[in-house]
């Protein structure tokens, strides 16, 4: 699928278009980070054993539910499309199909979260931990539903540049977990001490709770009556399913290649020694909070590029794409300055610069810090043209190109310098960072194939 464009569209113009979607995003995900750490702070009341035990259930949660959800994500792409298109009867139809894999999806994820006693025993996890996790998940599984509702009706939000209620109801929402959270904790105004149960609780109301604001605030919204999302209609157009399913599989995919990817190297910097996994948690702290702006941007990208698409307007999509690149460049090598100019700043939020015992683990930072300026730049390129091709509906190429960059490339290298070479953890971040670099140009190449143009 080649696309002929002419014109220009200015960064000025592409903004306009792309980073009010991209904050919007960026907001909501910020907003569900910090009510995150804040819970955590509770847990951490309750004793060193649930703080031990809530690492492997936070990262357990997000791991299944992200992989879950980012099938979903596809919605916004067919929805930009259609309301470029100005095809608005289509609209409902989507979101009706895509509350259908919501459901469909929502069935494995309770069952694995109600068993994950088992599985974690399985996995040879601490037979302390798993009855304290066990308990948050028996508990969580009230909120896997309705999450994944809520993120198909965000999807329609985003697509129809009404991303406004997805950040009002995700901050309301937020708002009821913290005090739901604290009451069913700690035992408060009556309610009993339910412990990690009780933050299991807290987020299912927050889940209930947002849903159900989003859908009245979309009931009651006049500029959503034109896309008839109200009667019944799932049992019918069953292709639609089926083409969300299709475009959605290979993000899904990905995604899950992505975080098991990035798991193993975390396994690879422990097999190193404390001091590596320290500086490389400290490194890796800061890498979550610039990828979370690039990640929206990617999805804001392949909303504009589709809804460019689908209006027929063929000379935007390919500057849309570069003028995206050219934000989430500006961004990367603004926090890359910052992991180059200020290394020991930044790591002195998590370690006591005086101290002598973190001598090692100090040098070690402020060396990953200089590999991580330039590695999460080749990321930013990756990600942001993995969300460009997605608005063209090509999502099985990206997929494709992060087993060969990730798996194929930075895996074998990570491991060849760290362990071959034993450059120790620069060598697997030397690797990750070879890896992306290679991505970047692959799918650069793949970007400027299907536009059928130069930067």
């Amino acid at each position: 699928m080649n696309v002929a464009m002419t014109g220009q569209l200015t960064l000025k113009q592409a903004s306009k278009k792309i980073v009010p979607l991209a904050l919007t995003m960026a907001g909501t995900q910020f907003i569900n980070v910090a009510s995150s750490f804040l819970c955590m702070i509770m847990l951490a009341h309750l004793g060193r054993q649930v703080l031990a035990a809530s690492a492997l259930m936070i990262s357990t949660q997000i791991t299944v539910m992200v992989i879950g959800m980012s099938i979903l994500f596809s919605l916004s792409l067919l929805i930009g499309h259609a309301y470029g298109a100005k095809n608005f009867a289509a609209i409902g139809q989507f979101l009706q199909q895509g509350w259908t894999l919501a459901v469909l999806i929502s069935i494995p994820i309770i069952l694995i979260f109600w068993f994950i006693g088992p599985i974690l025993k399985t996995f040879g996890q601490s037979p302390a931990l798993i009855p304290i996790i066990t308990q948050y998940f028996h508990a969580y599984v009230w909120a896997v539903l309705p999450f994944q509702l809520s993120v198909a009706t965000q999807q329609l939000c985003y697509g129809t540049h009404q991303q406004r209620l997805a950040i009002i109801t995700s901050s309301c929402s937020v708002s009821a977990l913290l005090v739901v959270a604290y009451l069913l904790i700690f035992g408060q105004l009556g309610f009993p001490p339910l412990g990690v149960a009780g933050l299991g609780y807290a987020v299912s109301v927050q889940a209930w709770f947002g849903l159900i604001l989003m859908t009245v605030l979309l009931y009651q919204r006049e500029n959503f009556k034109e896309f008839n999302l109200w009667p019944y209609r799932a049992h019918k157009n069953l292709a639609i399913l089926r083409q969300i399913f299709k475009i959605g599989w290979p993000m899904s995919l990905q995604m899950m290649i992505e975080m098991i990817f990035f798991f193993v190297l975390a396994m690879m910097v422990g097999w190193i020694g404390a001091n590596a996994l320290a500086a490389s948690q400290i490194v890796n702290q800061y890498l979550f909070l610039t990828v979370v702006p690039v990640f929206a941007l990617s999805q804001a990208c392949g909303i504009a590029v589709g809804q460019a698409k689908g209006a027929g307007q063929l000379h935007e999509i390919k500057n849309l794409g570069y003028a995206s690149l050219r934000i989430a460049l500006i961004w990367a090598l603004t926090a890359g300055l910052a992991f180059v100019l200020f290394p020991k700043l930044l790591a002195s939020f998590y370690l006591n610069m005086a101290d002598p015992a973190n001598a090692i683990t100090i040098r070690l930072v402020i060396w990953l810090f200089f590999i991580a300026a330039f590695a999460q730049t080749f990321d930013a390129v990756r990600n942001i043209m993995t969300g460009a091709l997605r608005g063209l509906f090509d999502t099985q190429f990206p997929m494709y190109m992060g087993i060969v960059a990730l798996w194929l490339i930075a895996l074998p290298l990570a491991y060849l310098f760290a362990f071959g070479f034993q450059w120790g953890v620069f060598g697997v971040s030397l690797g990750a960072a070879a890896g992306m670099f290679a991505g970047a140009l692959i799918i650069l190449y793949r970007w400027r194939k299907l536009t059928g143009g130069d930067f």
